[in-house]
This record gives structure tokens, C-alpha cells and sequence, in this order.
């Protein structure tokens, strides 16, 4: 498929399933997402700072109490109003088995940057790669995967937690204790993309532009790519 064939498929995708009721009556409310991109994105910096002195138990019980009172819901919610959901869920083998750079809006780099990851024009691309290949068939439910964030950090920041509560453990660099680490940094930052591209939605749907539709449903394939990721790691870990 030609990036011309891709884009004019996301395009129609986004005019079948985008919910103009959701746009035109201005919700999200701006100053909420807002709010919610600016908390996770504190709480993702704050993520990495803690993963670099993760012998220190007391930033670790921070640290869990920070994720258990961040919710994630408010977001996923308002991917689900928008329409956004159902039209990820029609055709995954398409809109992720296809999912290439020209349809990932740069303010997806930028929102992964501000969330303290390093490298995040990398971290598109390996996002990129793992859409194609773990969720790009016609079994999967990308809705699925998202309604699984909040529940899957909850769990993650009583691991942190028990961790921070067991003398010794929180000591040792281990392998698992990365993946915990990678997996919530994922769940942050799948949820901060896709906070980003709601506001993507009401700036350009809503003018409208409909043809700009491509990197709303792009963006948000790649906010599903993260947050599966990150399901899975913490999942394995």
C-alpha cells in the first residue's frame, strides 16, 4: 500500500467512526487534557528520575503513591466518545499492519520528549515496528488493549511498592525490575500520545479539515502500540 492508498484509507476511517457531535460540542474540555497531559507527563519524568537511583526506597514508595493516584480513565474515556476506539477496532490488520511515519503527526515526538524520554524519534519508530508485528492482525482489539492501562499501572505501582517494603530486593538492578520500569514508562506514554492526539482531533476535525483525519487515527494507533506494550511487559515481568 502507497502512503497516498494508507492516508486516503485513515482519512475515510476517521469521517466513518469520529464522532463530529464530540467535537462540534467542544469536548474534550481543553483545560482537562491539558491538565492530564501535563500530570502524566510529570509523572513519567518523575518514572526515569526514580529508575536511575532505584536502590532508594523511599523515592520507589513516591513513586508508587504518585502512580496509584494518577488515573488514566478520563483519557481513554474520551478516546472511546470520540470514536476513535471503533475505528481502531475495524480493520487492525490495516491501520496497524500498515502503520508507517507518514501518518504519525511530529507532535508525537515532542509529547514522548516532554515525558522524559530520551530518544523519542526512536521510540516512534520502535513503536511503529511493534504495531505492524504484535497488533496488526485481524484477531486483534485495540480497544481492548487500551481499557487494560489503568488497571495494569494500579498493579505495577503495588509491585513498585512491595518492592520498596522488602529490605534488599530494591537493591538489585534486575532484569525485572527494568521491564517494570520500561512497561509503566510505556502506559505513561501511550496515554500522554493519546491525550495529545484528542486535542490533535478538536484543533483540526472540528475546523474542519477532514483530511488531517489520517494523523488523528495514526497518532492514536501509535498511543495503542505503547500502551500494549507496556501491558505486556508488565504482564512478563
Amino acid at each position: 500500500m502507497t502512503d497516498e492508498d494508507y492516508r486516503e484509507y485513515l482519512t475515510a476511517l476517521a469521517q466513518r467512526h469520529m464522532n463530529i457531535g464530540w467535537l462540534h460540542a467542544g469536548t474534550p474540555d481543553m483545560r482537562v487534557m491539558g491538565h492530564d497531559i501535563d500530570r502524566i507527563s510529570s509523572a513519567s519524568r518523575f518514572l526515569w528520575t526514580v529508575h536511575d537511583r532505584s536502590e532508594n526506597n523511599t523515592l520507589l514508595k513516591e513513586l508508587a503513591q504518585e502512580l496509584k493516584n494518577l488515573h488514566l480513565e478520563h483519557v481513554i474515556n474520551e478516546m472511546e466518545r470520540s470514536g476513535v476506539l471503533s475505528a481502531l477496532d475495524e480493520s487492525p490488520e490495516i491501520t496497524f499492519g500498515e502503520l508507517r511515519r507518514s501518518a504519525i503527526p511530529a507532535e508525537d515526538a515532542q509529547l514522548l520528549a516532554r515525558a522524559g524520554i530520551h530518544e523519542a524519534y526512536a521510540e516512534v519508530t520502535l513503536l511503529i515496528h511493534y504495531a505492524r508485528k504484535r497488533i496488526g492482525t485481524p484477531q486483534s482489539l485495540p480497544s481492548e488493549i487500551v481499557r487494560q492501562a489503568d488497571s495494569a499501572l494500579k498493579k505495577a505501582a503495588a509491585k513498585l511498592e512491595n518492592t520498596a517494603n522488602s529490605p534488599g530486593v530494591s537493591a538489585q538492578p534486575t532484569n525485572k525490575k527494568r521491564k517494570l520500569f520500561s512497561g509503566i514508562g510505556k502506559l505513561l506514554g501511550g496515554t500522554i500520545t493519546a491525550a495529545g492526539n484528542l486535542l490533535l482531533a478538536t484543533g483540526t476535525l472540528v475546523a474542519p479539515n477532514p483530511l488531517t483525519g489520517y494523523l488523528v487515527i495514526g497518532s492514536s494507533a501509535l498511543a495503542v502500540a505503547s500502551i500494549g506494550e507496556g501491558v505486556e511487559l508488565l504482564r512478563g515481568d
